[in-house]
């Protein structure tokens, strides 16, 4: 019998909360109940829907190897910052060969790794740009690729940000944008700063000169 964060004790989810079920999206946890499926031993499974979709209806076996790792909470706000942080110090070259590149961009998804996602996300969507401006047609598998990273992300920070899932990505572009403009400020702060205290130390340094009362054997 499998435990872990998932089983029914102390640590586990309960009913009513929100959280992430592999491949399904945002659910609902409506109930733990005891169920018994055709010829299945009996068993206690959460019973969820999605929250975009009442009529998805899902049983998770509670104590079954595997279902803890299909579940798992809802980010928090500053946690999604974090992580769209996080991918922009990811750096990669983009893949030609398309069968190496489906093979790593799908290890990318099945790793759940929300920064991870984001910076795929990002780097199919520049390919993308770059194939339409030269004429050339993005990839069908590229495009597959980028629905299933996007839904994830869209369907998660739109619940937690209280955004439309087709304002997850001008978000994360703004707060990006944001953040860029925010580093070149500092920048040019920290810049200024450290200019006006090397112009003020060499003034000093001037004027205690002209103070400064000649030494005996000076001339």
């Amino acid at each position: 019998m499998g435990t872990g964060k998932c089983a029914v004790n102390g640590n586990g989810f309960s009913v009513g909360d929100c959280v992430v079920y592999a491949g399904n999206g945002i659910c609902r946890i409506n109930d733990i109940r005891t169920e018994k499926f055709s010829d299945m031993e009996e068993r206690l499974y959460y019973v969820m829907n999605s929250v975009y979709d009442d009529k998805a209806k899902f049983y998770l076996p509670v104590h079954m190897d595997g279902s803890c790792e299909k579940l798992r909470p809802l980010l928090s706000r500053d946690e999604i910052l974090s992580v769209i942080d996080k991918s922009e110090d990811i750096g990669a070259q983009w893949i030609e060969n398309d069968e190496s590149r489906t093979a790593v961009f799908e290890d990318v998804l099945k790793s759940r790794d929300i920064s991870k996602i984001l910076w795929l996300i990002k780097i199919l969507h520049v390919h993308k740009a770059e194939m339409r401006e030269s004429g050339k047609k993005f990839r069908a598998c590229d495009e597959k690729i980028l629905a299933a990273a996007e839904r994830g992300v869209k369907e998660e920070f739109a619940f937690v940000l209280g955004l439309r899932r087709d304002g997850v990505i001008p978000y994360i572009v703004n707060y990006l944008t944001g953040r860029r403009d925010a580093e070149d400020d500092e920048r040019r702060r920290t810049g200024a700063d450290r200019a006006n205290t090397v112009h003020y130390a060499f003034e000093r340094a001037k004027q205690q000169g002209k103070n400064r009362p000649l030494q005996e054997g000076a001339l």
